[in-house]
């Protein structure tokens, strides 16, 4: 639950700074940083596995070096 709290948050701030930005590159990346967000809320709530490296850290995850 945490995680959907988190989720919904950074897609709402992302939202925000699509509405105030005046420079329509940034808005673009908000509102697909928002659509993203969105999407892994969604995800999470369905059980969905796609973005599992991002909701459950017990899934391994390769990190660079």
């Amino acid at each position: 639950m945490q995680i959907a709290k988190r989720l919904q948050r950074q897609a709402d701030t992302c939202a925000q700074l699509a509405a105030a930005t005046h420079d329509e590159e940034s808005r673009e990346r908000y509102l697909r940083l928002e659509q993203l967000y969105r999407d892994m809320l969604i995800g999470d709530r369905d059980g969905d596995t796609r973005f599992a490296g991002v909701l459950n850290s017990e899934v391994p995850t390769q990190r660079l070096s």
